[in-house]
């Protein structure tokens, strides 16, 4: 069975490994970013978000999946809108 975690990535450079999270699929992952931003979007605090992604890799460093934060930012602000 594959274990996945998740990167905080600054353009190039990767600012954190979420090590303490490990996760049985990309979609446990994925929900857990979900997560993740929802909070920052409820922060009153102000952080320049561009380049900014979350990735979702296997233990061997291979990505499966990106998630940009600004995109991921915008979608959320769409639903809670509506």
């Amino acid at each position: 069975m594959a274990t996945y975690y998740i990167e905080f990535w600054r353009g190039r450079e990767r600012v954190g490994k979420f090590e303490s999270d490990e996760f049985s699929s990309p979609d446990e992952a994925r929900q857990h970013i979900d997560g993740m931003l929802g909070e920052i979007t409820l922060d009153s605090w102000v952080e320049d978000w561009t380049g900014c992604r979350f990735e979702v890799a296997t233990s061997d460093g291979e990505t499966v999946f990106s998630v940009p934060v600004l995109t991921a930012m915008s979608a959320i602000a769409r639903r809670r809108s509506h």
